[in-house]
């Protein structure tokens, strides 16, 4: 069945993916998107708790008001009985004709040319309740116009479009719940894909209450997911104590002691003791029935990790029973170099959270340079730079001379500001308006291919044998085993100075440095075949290649080559 991301992409979310201060402007943003790409005629959108968004088109012009008529509890809600949840939204609309051209199609008028493609075309409505995990929280209306084909695809969109907005208005309660009741808002924030997958799995797993592992590199908002799942379940009105596994207060009875009747959070229990590992199933009720006789407690657990906890069992660093008990519903939090679609939304909200006016100090070249870099501690590292960066630039807009000053890794894919240059510090010496044969490269990527011992001189010995080796053995299929023994240390070591610096794993950042190369390939010889490009550089699978480059480069690889016409290859990267 096609999905609203098919037919309508990722755009419709991304023409909303800013910073909007509140729910409703947010509904406002989306319903304008889709009536325009859906051809929508009216559409209401009743909520509960937050009123009616009427939107009407008259010719191009959309326009939108809301009526406040939250109070009234149940209205709006048209009498429709809600569907279980959105999935079952096609079995349960309500469809019906509502004729748009007039009174010369009333029955028994004469028939007149052009009446049939009238017909085709009239306004069909259709209501489509509003649900996040079964429970209603109201409806949306809608009428489209359109041939049949078009109402049709339009209708499968619309199902994935309302579940879509149900899960948006989640979020934005329990961040205000979160805010209220934990002293902190839920700063789960952007549009983009992977986030909007983060929505859907709350949305079921906070419905459960069994174990959920979440999993993510450092600084990724591994902390903010586990409020979200209690604060989406029925525990919410229960305490949410999280527990710091490196430096845990108290003994485990204490924690699940606090935690009853709520969610108990371990974060990073990867670095728990061996001791507490095995003092946890004392007080842990075993899914499993590995144990028995604990104490029955009414809570929930949640747990977040850094590492892989399969290797960690796999080296004798980590409890197998004890993961067994707690890999029952898992999610891995995308890092921040997957998701730059949501890179100016999260740089407004930290400028907003720091006290200032993302207008006021928001500069094209400080987003784009945002977007660049590959903020190897994710969202932390954002909230850090963006705030130093606020202050230290007092009331001004932030420039680019700014950011080599205070931030000097953001700057790194800057030009060397010239004297040709109007203004040094305004923003003009950034590539805001990109010269196409310059393409930003990670560091390390960077670094395996110019194999420059200056930029790795503070790694480890293994990592500065093993990045080179990669860059110049990239299209031969290495293992890691053979990494390993090239750089002289042991596979799972290697693995792990992998994870911890350069906040990688192997196989990610060999297919970085592929993608790379392709990318000079495609500049340097706009007739080489896509295959034969595909196979030079170590793909032997065409799908899994553009599937790669899509990820890594946002395009695929033959819209990078015609964004980059005539690009001489030896001037693709800026290794400066």
């Amino acid at each position: 069945m096609a999905t609203a991301d098919d037919w309508l992409g990722d755009d419709l979310y991304q023409s909303v993916n800013r910073r909007i201060r509140d729910l409703p402007s947010l509904l406002d943003g989306l319903m304008r998107a889709f009536a325009d790409r859906a051809q929508l005629v009216t559409a209401r959108l009743c909520l509960r708790q937050v009123g009616t968004l009427v939107l009407a088109r008259a010719g191009r012009e959309i326009t939108c008001d809301w009526l406040n008529d939250a109070s009234t509890g149940e209205s709006g809600l048209g009498g429709v009985a809600p569907a279980a949840c959105v999935d079952d939204a096609v079995r349960e609309a309500q469809w019906r004709s509502a004729p748009t051209y007039g009174q010369e199609e009333q029955a028994g008028t004469e028939a007149k040319p052009g009446d049939a493609r009238r017909r085709s075309e009239q306004a069909v409505s259709m209501s489509l309740p509003l649900s996040y995990a079964g429970a209603p929280i109201g409806e949306m209306q809608l009428s489209l116009r359109g041939d049949a084909r078009h109402r049709g695809l339009a209708g499968v969109a619309a199902v994935d479009f309302a579940r879509q907005c149900g899960l948006l208005i989640k979020r934005w309660e329990v961040q205000a719940w979160a805010a209220q009741r934990l002293g902190h808002p839920v700063l789960l924030a952007g549009m983009s894909r992977p986030v909007r997958a983060l929505d859907r799995f709350v949305e079921k797993a906070s419905a459960s209450s069994l174990p959920v592992l979440i999993s993510g590199e450092f600084g990724t908002e591994k902390a903010q997911l586990a409020a979200m799942i209690h604060g989406c379940g029925p525990r919410r009105d229960g305490p949410f104590v999280q527990v710091n596994g490196a430096e845990p207060a108290g003994p485990p009875g204490r924690w699940f002691d606090q935690a009853n009747g709520g969610t108990l959070f371990l974060s990073g229990i990867d670095d728990l003791t061996p001791s507490l590992q095995r003092q946890l199933p004392q007080y842990m009720t075993s899914q499993l029935g590995q144990w028995l006789g604990t104490p029955v407690r009414d809570l929930r657990v949640i747990a977040s990790t850094t590492a892989d906890l399969a290797e960690r069992v796999a080296e004798g660093m980590f409890s197998r029973s004890l993961l067994a008990e707690l890999d029952f519903l898992s999610i891995a939090v995308p890092p921040l170099r997957e998701r730059t679609a949501d890179i100016e939304v999260l740089v407004t909200t930290s400028l907003e959270r720091h006290g200032f006016r993302p207008q006021d100090k928001a500069t094209p070249a400080l987003l784009q340079l945002c977007k660049a870099y590959p903020w190897p501690e994710n969202t932390l590292e954002l909230e850090r730079v963006i705030a130093r960066l606020a202050v230290m630039t007092g009331g001004r807009p932030i420039t680019c001379e700014d950011i080599r000053r205070h931030a000097p890794d953001l700057a790194q894919d800057l030009r060397p500001t010239s004297s040709s240059d109007p203004d040094p510090g305004s923003g003009l010496s950034l590539l805001a308006e990109p010269d196409p044969s310059v393409v930003i490269v990670d560091r390390w990527v960077r670094c395996a291919i110019t194999r420059d011992a200056a930029d790795m001189k503070s790694l480890h010995d293994g990592l500065k044998r093993a990045l080179p080796y990669l860059g110049r053995h990239y299209a031969d299929a290495i293992s890691l085993d053979q990494l390993a023994q090239h750089a002289n240390i042991s596979p799972s070591h290697l693995s792990f100075l992998f994870r911890t610096a350069l906040d990688s794993s192997f196989k990610t950042l060999l297919t970085q440095i592929r993608v790379q190369k392709a990318k000079e390939l495609l500049t340097g010889d706009p007739r080489l075949p896509i295959t034969e490009v595909a196979m030079s550089v170590g793909f032997f699978d065409l799908s899994h290649f553009e599937k790669s480059f899509r990820r890594i480069v946002g395009q695929s690889p033959r819209e990078f080559r015609r964004s980059h016409p005539g690009a001489d290859a030896a001037a693709t990267i800026d290794y400066a």
